[in-house]
């Protein structure tokens, strides 16, 4: 995982109010949890954020002049604006760079299944895996070669293969990809066709029995 440094300010106002005159000034409202220590209430420039978690997760080395601040943290929530897709507030979780961390991480598909180039269709089923291992060792994501996987063939947690030191806590078992057959649609069977080509409606097929039978009983 990356390490990247930012440079926060303390933040002494809180409620919607202030909030949102920060962030007009471009900053984030964020609080800092650590164990055994207060939540620290801080102020986290926009525009550096965006460009450290662009390429996933980081460890934010924080500086700045605030008694108590820790040295590393993570992101523990970002709420996000659901209409607007503006930032709204930022949770952070100290952490120690000696000691192990768990993270969800990506899982990323990559090559072209066999079964796809026989007709058959890719189910991506899980995009996440949670692992553990300290945070300098953490992955940005790990990738599943699917190459190899044939209609009907699935591809499991167990399949992963995870860098030295990292642990994956997920079920071994749980599918992340399957190769689905393709669909079979039945072909409609062949109505009867009548002398000219034509399927008699019910009504006139009755009317054509019944005048056959009254030929006959004359």
């Amino acid at each position: 995982m990356e390490t990247v440094k930012i440079v926060v300010a303390g933040r002494h106002e809180t409620g919607n109010g202030p909030a949102r005159r920060l962030r007009k000034t471009g900053s984030l409202p964020a609080v800092v949890y650590a164990k055994g220590t207060p939540t620290l209430s801080i102020a986290v420039p926009t525009a550096p954020l965006r460009t450290a978690v662009s390429g996933g997760n980081v460890i934010l080395e924080l500086e700045g002049p605030i008694p108590g601040l820790p040295r590393y943290a993570v992101i523990k929530e970002l709420q996000v604006d659901p209409v607007r897709r503006a930032w709204l507030h930022l949770d952070l979780a100290a952490v120690d760079l000696s000691e192990e961390m768990e993270a969800s991480i990506a899982v990323t598909l990559v090559g072209i299944p066999f079964g796809v180039t026989e007709g058959g269709m890719l189910d991506d089923l899980h995009h996440e895996v949670l692992v553990r291992a300290l945070p300098e060792g953490m992955p940005s994501g790990l990738e599943l070669d699917v190459s190899e996987l044939g209609i009907g063939h699935h591809a499991r947690v167990a399949d992963l293969t995870a860098p030295d030191g990292v642990t994956i806590l997920d079920d071994p078992d749980v599918l992340l990809a399957s190769i689905l057959a393709p669909v079979v649609v039945p072909l409609e069977e062949e109505a009867e066709v009548g002398e000219e080509g034509e399927v008699p409606e019910t009504g006139e097929a009755e009317a054509a029995e019944k005048t056959g039978a009254t030929e006959e009983a004359e």
